[in-house]
């Protein structure tokens, strides 16, 4: 009851600003249907709107998922190369208009044993996650490297770096530095990462600095 309790809040809390939003985008709509230029900056708007929506409950039912132990990981050894490349796809578009850089470095053959589908998905966060802070002209590298008894991954950015204030309070979900200011997120991207690494057996940490950028590290038992 008490897990219950907590989903709905959250979802309910997540979904205010965007259901407002799409609320006022609707009532702009209704009064300036002849308006042409309105009627497509709003349309966009709305579509906007409803994808951070989607984007919401998909990441809080796997949260949910996640935490009543319903996932079965369906492991085996994959190319960490294709997990990489994967966990970047439409995200370099995004790079691409942004003017930032996703830079690969790794031993092109080396495998790591995960599930690949949920893997990947945390990769991505992580990725997103450094977009989401880096400014034009930054770089995201995605470096991972192997020893006898563990794999590494790491997602390194130079963007504006983690205040120590807020260092370890990042993977708490719906967590938002007061320093972000309109800066993308909803607090959801880092925890999943967390729960889908941990929930592999491996482990997910950051270094950081502000101004300097930060290193998430994500360690696997080779």
């Amino acid at each position: 009851k008490e897990f219950l309790r907590d989903m709905i809040s959250n979802i309910s809390h997540q979904l205010k600003t965007p259901l407002a939003a799409l609320d006022l985008y609707m009532e702009i709509l209704t009064r300036e249907p002849e308006n042409a230029e309105a009627v497509s900056a709003f349309t966009q708007k709305s579509l906007r709107s409803l994808e951070r929506m989607e984007q919401l409950i998909r990441s809080l039912l796997k949260m949910a998922r996640l935490d009543t132990g319903s996932i079965v990981f369906e492991k085996g050894y994959c190319p960490v190369s294709e997990i990489a490349a994967q966990a970047v796809g439409e995200l370099a578009e995004r790079a691409k208009r942004e003017q930032k850089q996703i830079l690969f470095e790794g031993i092109h053959e080396e495998r790591i044993f995960c599930d690949p589908e949920w893997t990947k998905e945390a990769v991505e966060n992580l990725v997103k996650n450094a977009l989401d802070h880096t400014d034009a002209g930054g770089v995201i590298r995605i470096c991972w490297k192997s020893t006898p008894v563990i794999l590494r991954l790491t997602v390194e950015d130079d963007g504006c770096g983690i205040a120590p204030e807020d260092i370890y309070h990042i993977f708490r979900r719906f967590y938002r530095s007061g320093s972000l200011g309109d800066r993308q997120g909803a607090g959801l991207g880092l925890p999943l990462a967390k729960a889908i690494v941990e929930g592999q057996g491996g482990s997910l940490n950051v270094e950081s600095s502000p101004g300097e950028g930060s290193i998430f590290t994500i360690t696997f038992p080779a």
